[in-house]
């Protein structure tokens, strides 16, 4: 994708197409049935359009956090889940003090 994803996600839920709070995602074919199962785990309302779309209700803040964590979980490669993965225990640990321990 051309765009941050994030950014990408945000144009998207500021431009609502079909039914009122609804947004169309371009989600390569083969992660699209994944990705709209996952998110109506979470409880967001997602299905396959007809056209090959996948339509995703996004109402909340938290909602759109978790499409765009869901899309990142199947579209990034690899070596950029890591490096987000080790950012977030590098915080962590800063967070914690010197004994790494959290709260």
């Amino acid at each position: 994708m051309g765009l941050d994803l994030f950014a990408e996600v945000l144009l998207l839920a500021m431009n609502p197409v079909s039914f009122e709070g609804s947004y169309c995602l371009q989600i390569p074919l083969g992660e699209r049935w994944r990705i709209g199962r996952r998110l109506v785990e979470l409880g967001i309302p997602a299905v396959c359009a007809g056209e090959g779309h996948l339509q995703v209700q996004v109402d909340t803040p938290l909602a759109l956090v978790q499409v765009r964590s869901v899309i990142r979980q199947h579209t990034a490669r690899r070596q950029e889940l890591v490096a987000d993965l080790e950012a977030c225990w590098q915080l962590s640990g800063e967070a914690g003090g010197e004994d790494g321990q959290v709260g």
